[in-house]
């Protein structure tokens, strides 16, 4: 089996560790928006923070410091994260590489039709 051909269950767990890791990415760019911002009383280590905000300890004063931008901190992870739900960029980085829209419509499991539909100016070449 090529490394590449994986079952429908490796898939789901290989998604599974990107979306994961995506999704902390996305909260500590946020939480180090927040110290640099209005957060700024709450320490200057935004992994920490991030754990302050994961746990949600009321006990913690540096949760009462951050609990006031609790929400809006959420709101901003999930902005950030869609923004990168889109494969756009990893598409035109694949078209810069030299791939083909054929190529990255199968890996898409749809019609390079709709590669083109969706992408389309992302996949056809610069004039």
């Amino acid at each position: 089996m090529a490394f590449d051909d994986l079952s429908e269950d490796a898939m789901a767990a290989a998604s599974g560790k990107v979306a994961a890791a995506a999704l902390r990415a996305a909260r500590l760019e946020a939480t180090r928006l927040l110290l640099a911002g209005p957060g700024a009383g709450a320490g200057d280590d935004p992994a920490d923070a991030l754990e302050v905000l994961m746990a949600s300890n009321p006990d913690d004063p540096r949760y009462e410091l951050l609990c006031a931008f609790e929400k809006a901190w959420s709101l901003l992870v999930v902005r950030i994260l869609a923004t990168v739900g889109d494969p756009g960029p990893a598409i035109e980085d694949a078209r810069r590489r030299g791939v083909t829209v054929p190529a990255i419509a199968k890996s898409l499991g749809v019609s390079h039709q709709a590669i083109y539909s969706r992408y389309a100016d992302v996949v056809r070449k610069q004039r």
